[in-house]
């Protein structure tokens, strides 16, 4: 159990309260909490300057909370999401990814990515309020 470091990758869902990815990371171990930020994958959906304003104040918020458990958000900007996702995992020798479910395009294209990429870390794990999905790729 305390052997296992989970990363939790935030995306839109920014919040510790009613968070099953980071609930169940918890549970398991050591937790690495990560937000990146791809401004070039947003491409015709690049947040509007108050959009931009709420998730500063957002990350500020969850920033917070997360350091209150004891937790270090680790807020990245970058221009490939997967490879600072993947950066990540290796840096901190995570064996456990976990994130909730993103619906509609945003989803649909990380899906896309996600699975078109030979992932060399032990679990992969999405979640939603009602849907579990365990991904392991070798």
């Amino acid at each position: 159990m305390g052997g296992i470091k989970t990363v939790v990758w935030f995306r839109r869902d920014l919040r510790i309260e009613d968070n099953p990815a980071l609930a169940a990371a918890a549970r398991d171990g050591s937790v690495f909490p990560v937000y990146i930020w791809c401004p070039k994958g947003e491409g015709q959906f690049y947040p509007s300057r108050v959009s931009r304003w709420w998730l500063k104040q957002s990350l500020a918020h969850l920033e917070r909370s997360l350091k209150s458990l004891g937790a270090e958000l680790m807020l990245i900007r970058t221009d490939s999401t997967l490879a600072s996702l993947f950066e990540c995992i290796k840096a901190v020798g995570a064996t456990k990814v976990v994130f909730n479910h993103l619906y509609g395009i945003f989803w649909f294209l990380s899906s896309k990515q996600l699975d078109s990429t030979d992932i060399n870390f032990n679990r992969l794990n999405k979640f939603s309020e009602h849907i579990n999905y365990d991904l392991i790729r070798c």
